[in-house]
């Protein structure tokens, strides 16, 4: 019996030391470390990685965060292998101060496990990059503004000749905006700017925006010789310069006619078309105090199809060619895009319309050329034609003498807008059809 007595006893005892061990083996399954280390191991604007230590029997990971103005944590994502150890927070708002927390979790008999939270750690989103804008529309200013951020303490802005900014000049701002004057007219700046937001003692700098183009405007000189109480009209060519065809240039010739008699006119240019021998064309239309005008680099793409690129290459092949940068603008085909407005306006350029078509390209007669003007002739009127036909040329020599006899003056587009609007002259980014008419949908 006593015998009996001892194989139950030890039997019970075996049950007992078998249920405090299964019991302390799920515990020991069903607890979980607390993660330690917690650190932003990278950050962008719209982005925070956070990395950290592996727990130990760890099945995974759950992350938390929190607006650093809020007590509230929201579970953002989960890491489901215990040994990945860094999580990127995504789709955050930019420049931006957050809370963020980790826990570990077990799985175990198919329920999870959660451990106690972390000591919650400090991070921050980068501002992202500013929308800039950047345009000279007075004679030697550089005007910029740009989006304001959120967090921002200041703004860094760099303006430079060089588009690699080696040569900038930076400015240390506490608003979004910045001008700049006395600077010389006909040349390019490049624009750029980022926010500076504090994160504790440290300065914390975003993106820089796009890289902004700028022409440096130069106010159209008005001739002494206007008289304003008569009539005026500008007379424009497109397509240009002209090569030498037969031993004879028929831009140089059309400027003869208007050094001839005392006149100007507005010359849009493709800077494709610019070379060596006919630079001086150039040079000739800037004597005779003409208008350089901006037609795209080589006229290939018209109306909507005109890229920023088109413009930007021909306003440099013409500033190459004579050292000035265009002041006026016309789109191929004459349709325009709020885009190509906007780089007008970056280049101090206005554009220009015409209230005249001779369709010289057509008829290359110049007896019909002649007549379309003098039929449509009124004060304020913009003429269109192309100085890259003999035929034109040829009408020219009647057409210039005839409207001086007329009672017109000659002048360019820009003088002619400016004399019939008390001085002001044509405004950049906007298109004009004659002296008064601006119209943006064309």
């Amino acid at each position: 019996m006593v015998k009996r007595i001892k194989v139950i006893t030890r039997i019970i005892i075996a049950v007992i030391i078998f249920a405090a061990a299964a019991a302390i083996y799920v515990v020991n399954e069903q607890t979980v470390n607390v993660v330690k280390s917690i650190t932003m191991s990278e950050n962008t604007s719209s982005s925070i990685t956070v990395s950290w230590h592996e727990v130990k029997g760890a099945d995974g990971y759950h992350i938390y965060l929190s607006k650093n103005d809020s007590t509230v944590f929201e579970r953002v994502g989960d890491v489901n292998d215990g040994k990945a150890c860094s999580f990127q927070i995504e789709n955050i708002g930019s420049g931006d101060f957050y809370k963020i927390n980790v826990t570990a979790y077990k799985l175990f008999n198919n329920e999870k496990y959660e451990g106690d939270p972390a000591e919650e750690i400090s991070a921050y989103s980068l501002p992202c990059a500013p929308d800039l804008s950047a345009s000279s529309a007075e004679e030697g200013v550089l005007s910029a503004q740009w989006s304001e951020q959120k967090n921002a303490v200041s703004y860094e802005l760099e303006y430079a000749k060089s588009d690699d900014f080696s040569d900038a000049k930076t400015e240390k701002l506490t608003e979004n905006n910045f001008t700049v004057e006395g600077l010389q007219p006909h040349d390019i700046y490049f624009v750029r700017v980022r926010s500076v937001m504090k994160a504790g003692s440290k300065k914390v700098y975003g993106d820089w925006s796009e890289v902004i183009r700028v022409g440096i405007r130069k106010k159209p000189v008005m001739n002494p010789d206007i008289d304003p109480d008569k009539p005026l009209i500008a007379l424009s060519f497109d397509d240009g310069p002209a090569f030498e065809y037969e031993g004879v240039n028929s831009t140089m010739e059309i400027l003869k006619v208007l050094e001839e008699h005392g006149a100007r006119a507005t010359f849009f240019m493709c800077g494709s078309r610019i070379n060596e021998e006919n630079k001086a064309c150039l040079l000739k239309e800037i004597e005779l105090g003409c208008e350089l005008g901006n037609h795209t680099y080589d006229h290939r793409n018209y109306g909507h199809k005109v890229t920023t690129g088109d413009i930007v290459k021909s306003s440099n092949a013409i500033k190459d060619a004579c050292g000035q940068l265009p002041t006026i603008f016309r789109c191929p085909g004459g349709i325009i895009t709020q885009s190509i407005r906007e780089e007008c306006k970056k280049e101090g350029m206005p554009l220009a319309y015409w209230s005249v078509d001779t369709e010289d390209w057509k008829s290359q007669d110049p007896k019909k050329i002649y007549d379309e003007v003098m039929k449509h002739a009124y004060d304020g009127a913009i003429i269109l034609m192309h100085d890259i036909y003999p035929s034109t040329a040829e009408a020219v020599k009647k057409i210039v003498p005839q409207l001086i006899e007329d009672g017109y003056q000659v002048v360019t587009i820009s003088e002619m807008i400016a004399v019939r609007n008390d001085g002001n002259p044509p405004e950049p980014g906007q298109q004009y059809v004659d002296y008064n008419t601006i119209n943006n949908n064309t």
